[in-house]
């Protein structure tokens, strides 16, 4: 690895990282070692997205905007504001951890976060690391990590207005301006409707509609002293209401979630220092059509997180790094724990420390090692180590392996819940990768295999309702990936490949959801104001879930276009599902037709 590339690893302090082998352009990136740095010095598999990736792809949701990044899959129980989950190279739904701004969010104490109820007007950024990563996030990061950023000091302003199928209406608005010499403001709000359909059509919910609410509101304020030191707030606020099909009557779910955040930084020439701290909270209630709400509340949690991470420059091609991580969880109450008196450590504290170090003791060769220790009240502690190396084997190609450990804590929900086990250990894992990447013919490409196992597998076990939670399940997930990007005259294009054997080891069932076949492709073009794209998938047969049915293979193509009608003004159109197939990503829950959109965005 060359010196220069080497130096510039270091900068800052927390944001995330983009792949050697997807970005053509140096890209500073952080979710990779948790400080800045660029694209090139990444040793992990990533993919960066920005806020005009999100634009181009006209995405309504979170779950839009993931369901194109290379290894993800997507189940979804219908349409908009529906149950989503995500399995990352086949990885369980909660083995991914989520991030907004560095920080776990609220909803994780209860376990994984549903992606689609994550609103995408105030996204500056998505930075997705595949591969375990918990020897610097801790608990959930065997499969990845998912870092979506709301801060930009970029100065901005716009006003979106989108209307199409099943009455969608949706505008939202952003805004970004300096404050006198030294601070920055920064704003988001939105609004979003739709009627949806009959998500999960039985003989007795015929004419049921199930649709989605959303609002959402963000603002935030920057203050730069002078070169050296920095800090920041943020304040966000979702609130969600949508229809859902509850055994074949209609029923309404609604969630608020808010947060305050902030962050103070130093840099000089060889430190850098973040401290930041986190309280958030996501209320939760499921009621019937004509019931009080209030008096049906299923979840009212509450984290507190606190983070302090430093870094030390030592020489030009050796660079420390490390840090602590406090949080606390607490289920304040809710149906969701039939007694939240039985919860034998309430508020729940984990106290984590990690180290990390990067150098390059001969120009070819870069080197990165980790290590983490987590101290939970419930669990007892837990430590993970991973080490990496990348070998520079000729100019433009770079080999690079990879070991390291990863698990993922018993949810509340899992101890205490239904079916609830007080006694669950944590899961294990154990990740290896072996990558190839490099430049060929302008091709900038990659390809990864590697073998993940997880021990101790918490699943139901016994027969219904009697069972209960327990660490009896065992997996082995094999794969290769390949991902190339490339220029065809004006188009762009990413594909992306990949073949893995999601296995259970102890029924040898294919695990339920995740599919051993799946290819996408992201093509746009650009010809002056007018800008042409396309997106496809492909999805082989999978399980729906443990000894049920198979879910059916798909090939899916969405199209967009937008034109710059004037300086500030621009006007989108999409289809989605363009050929109006029909299929499920979970068995029952058809997903929606062909749908058509419309948007007008204009910038100031």
């Amino acid at each position: 690895m060359n010196k220069q590339i080497v130096a510039s690893l270091v900068a800052a302090s927390l944001l995330p990282v983009s792949a050697w082998a997807e970005q053509n352009t140096e890209t500073v990136v952080v979710t990779a070692s948790r400080f800045e740095q660029s694209d090139a010095s990444v040793l992990q598999s990533a993919t960066i997205l920005t806020r005009q990736d999100i634009a181009r792809l006209q995405a309504r949701s979170l779950v839009d905007v993931l369901r194109t990044v290379p290894s993800i899959e997507i189940a979804q129980s219908g349409g908009r504001g529906q149950i989503a989950s995500i399995f990352m190279r086949g990885t369980e739904s909660d083995h991914s951890l989520v991030l907004i701004d560095g920080m776990r969010m609220a909803s994780s104490i209860k376990g994984s976060v549903d992606f689609n109820q994550i609103p995408v007007n105030s996204i500056e950024r998505i930075e997705i690391i595949r591969g375990a990563r918990a020897t610097l996030y801790g608990s959930s990061a065997i499969g990845g990590v998912i870092n979506i950023i709301t801060k930009s000091n970029k100065e901005r302003a716009n006003v979106s207005a989108t209307v199409g199928s099943l009455d969608h209406h949706a505008v939202s608005g952003a805004w970004a301006t300096k404050l006198g010499d030294h601070g920055h403001f920064s704003g988001a709000a939105g609004y979003e409707s739709n009627d949806g359909y009959n998500v999960h059509p039985t003989t007795s919910n015929q004419g049921d509609q199930h649709g989605f609410t959303g609002r959402n509101a963000q603002l935030g304020y920057s203050h730069r002293w002078n070169p050296s030191w920095s800090a920041d707030i943020t304040g966000r606020w979702y609130q969600n209401e949508y229809d859902y099909d509850n055994f074949g009557s209609l029923k309404h779910g609604w969630l608020e979630s808010q947060a305050l955040a902030s962050t103070l930084n130093y840099r000089s020439d060889v430190w850098s220092a973040t401290l930041s701290a986190e309280i958030s909270q996501q209320e939760n209630f499921d009621y019937s059509p004509g019931s009080d709400r209030k008096n049906n509340k299923t979840s009212d949690v509450e984290q507190i997180s606190t983070s302090l991470g430093l870094q030390y420059q030592a020489t030009e091609d050796w660079l420390l790094g490390g840090g602590v991580d406090y949080r606390q969880d607490t289920f304040n109450e809710g149906s969701l724990i039939t007694n939240p008196d039985d919860i034998a450590i309430n508020p729940r504290d984990n106290l984590g420390t990690y180290l990390l170090t990067q150098f390059s003791p001969v120009e070819a060769l870069s080197i990165e090692a980790s290590a983490r220790s987590d101290d939970n009240e419930q669990y007892g502690q837990h430590t993970t180590w991973q080490t990496s190396a990348g070998l520079a084997i000729a100019e433009g190609y770079q080999l690079v392996a990879s070991y390291g450990t990863a698990f993922k804590a018993p949810s509340l929900t899992e101890l205490y819940g239904w079916g609830g086990n007080a006694t669950l250990k944590p899961e294990e894992s154990s990740n290896t990768e072996l990558a190839l990447r490099g430049v060929t013919a302008d091709v900038d490409w990659s390809l990864t295999g590697y073998i993940n196992r997880i021990d101790n597998l918490i699943q139901y076990a016994g027969s219904y309702p009697n069972g209960q939670n327990q660490n009896v399940g065992e997996a082995k997930i094999e794969g290769v990936e390949f991902i190339a990007n490339f220029d065809v005259h004006a188009l762009n294009n990413r594909i992306s490949l990949e073949y893995k054997d999601p296995k259970n080891e102890k029924t040898g069932e294919q695990l339920a959801r995740r599919a051993k076949r799946i290819a996408k492709w992201d093509a746009s073009y650009q010809w002056e104001r007018l800008q042409l794209g396309t997106q496809w998938q492909y999805q082989s047969e999978r399980l729906d879930y443990s000894g049920g049915e198979m879910l059916g293979s798909y090939s899916l193509w969405t199209i967009t276009a937008s034109y710059q009608a004037t300086d500030n003004l621009t006007v989108k159109g999409k289809v989605d599902n363009v050929f109006d197939k029909d299929y499920e990503t979970a068995g029952g829950y058809p997903s929606a037709e062909r749908g058509y959109f419309m948007t007008l965005d204009y910038q100031y």
